[in-house]
């Protein structure tokens, strides 16, 4: 559990004020002790009391006249670890008080403070409960908090939506969205996602209990983040998501896609062909889980990359291998028809917790005979160390790879050992002036080499570890 909590408290987006800056007026020569900030429009002052922590916001009412109205007016910034309470009784009671004060209304109970939100106009709202067994419930007024612009949700039984009335639960100006460990019905994240025409950006993360099927519907939907959410089995991409951009990560163990419409509907599962309907045109970066040891998965990766067949950015983590799992068909990747966007499109490649098994060879080897376009291939160790023999396995399997002629004129190989486990960092994949959310820029290089057209490079052992 405590490995949980500190995923979702990871995912939270950093505070925008700090509580161990200090203030301080210049003193001695040049101060003429004349108060110029008092003299400022309102509007100003309203901007710089929203940048200070909580506490000191609310003190400034006491600076003269003149403020005594300014913290109440400014735009609310409350960061409950910048109040200090000795109790959590009085910690909730701080916080009720402080949006008592905003509305000049009566104390407030946890019940209540999403309504005093809504109308005080919320844009950004991080709320996080405490994590199961609690499962508390959601207060039912974050559906009416309709400026919200950012809303960040952990730990909550998601209100029904079944019988609100028309006009609640609607977000026309929310652009980020974040479910975390969120328990919540197929209808009601799809009331929200139909609710909400501004998103930009999505994320389902640790949630085991999230809605079975769900659409990715929306004309400025541009990201899209899973997280182990494995309970989300069946998502359904429409052709109203045309500004889709980055997508990850799909599961091939529990994730399905279906595209199309109301009226059709074609599911993407192994064994099936992709239609012109279940094509995305617009995702440009994909990131994938798969078992290469169980062929079922594998035979799923090449229709998901059909359905993006303009992939320029593709990221891969390949499964722990499953002792139990499927014999891999060695020529499954030999047989298979063109890919698009492996033939045109494909630029980077990055593949993690390489182990240099018979599937994942195979895989490469489809991709370095074919991709045309690839002008970087990233191979990630696994985080725990591999002993002698898989390391020597490495060694051997990467020179074999290398001696073959690639489709790409020069392509730049890198073998690197992560300096972490893979976490999931929703801060970069919501920064939409990354170019790559996924890329994870730390990590020991072992190995570099620039692969060129028809010319061969042997891996040495000692530049392996």
């Amino acid at each position: 559990m405590g490995a949980l909590v500190n995923l979702v408290l990871s995912c939270l987006p950093h505070p925008t004020v700090s509580s161990a800056a200090t203030l301080s007026a210049a003193q001695g020569a040049g101060h003429d002790g004349e108060d110029r900030l008092s003299a400022l429009p309102d509007g100003l002052l309203h901007e710089v009391v929203a940048r200070l922590p909580i506490r000191d916001a609310v003190r400034t009412a006491t600076l003269s006249a003149r403020w005594r109205n300014v913290w109440r007016a400014a735009p609310l910034v409350l960061f409950d670890e910048h109040i200090s309470a000795s109790t959590k009784p009085k910690h909730v009671a701080a916080i009720s008080s402080v949006l008592a004060l905003q509305l000049r209304r009566p104390r407030a109970e946890i019940a209540q403070w999403t309504r005093i939100l809504a109308d005080r106009g919320v844009e950004n709202l991080v709320l996080v409960s405490l994590p199961r067994p609690v499962d508390l419930a959601l207060p039912a007024g974050i559906l009416r908090c309709a400026k919200l612009r950012r809303l960040y949700l952990g730990f909550w039984n998601f209100p029904d939506t079944t019988d609100i009335p028309d006009g609640v639960a609607d977000f026309p100006e929310l652009r980020e969205l974040a479910v975390l460990a969120i328990l919540m019905e197929d209808r009601d994240l799809d009331r929200i996602l139909a609710s909400s025409p501004a998103l930009e950006k999505l994320a389902l993360v640790m949630s085991y209990r999230l809605p079975k099927h769900f659409c990715l519907f929306g004309q400025n939907l541009n990201c899209v983040i899973f997280y182990e959410s494995t309970a989300v089995e069946d998502s359904r991409i429409v052709q109203g998501a045309p500004a889709l951009k980055v997508l990850g990560y799909l599961d091939t163990r529990v994730h399905q896609l279906r595209f199309g419409d109301n009226t059709t509907v074609i599911k993407l599962q192994a064994g099936t062909k992709a239609s012109p309907i279940c094509r995305v045109p617009s995702v440009k970066i994909l990131a994938i889980k798969v078992n290469f040891n169980v062929f079922a998965e594998v035979q799923i990766l090449p229709n998901l990359l059909r359905c993006f067949p303009s992939i320029e950015v593709l990221h891969i983590e390949s499964a722990v291998p499953d002792a139990s799992g499927d014999d891999h068909n060695p020529e499954f990747f030999e047989e298979i028809s063109p890919i698009e966007c492996v033939q045109l499109h494909i630029k980077k490649v990055f593949l993690y917790k390489f182990q240099g098994h018979d599937s994942e060879m195979a895989f490469l080897k489809y991709l370095v005979l074919r991709a045309k376009q690839m002008q970087k291939l990233t191979l990630v160790l696994p985080y725990e160390k591999l002993d002698s023999e898989g390391e020597n396995k490495i060694g051997v399997v990467l020179g074999d790879l290398l001696d073959l002629e690639w489709a790409s004129q020069a392509c730049t190989v890198l073998l690197l050992r992560p300096a972490a486990k893979l976490v999931c960092c929703i801060h970069r994949a919501f920064d939409l002036s990354i170019e790559d959310p996924f890329l994870l820029n730390d990590g020991k290089e072992l190995f570099s080499v620039i692969k060129r057209e028809r010319t061969g490079c042997k891996l040495k052992p000692e530049q392996h570890g």
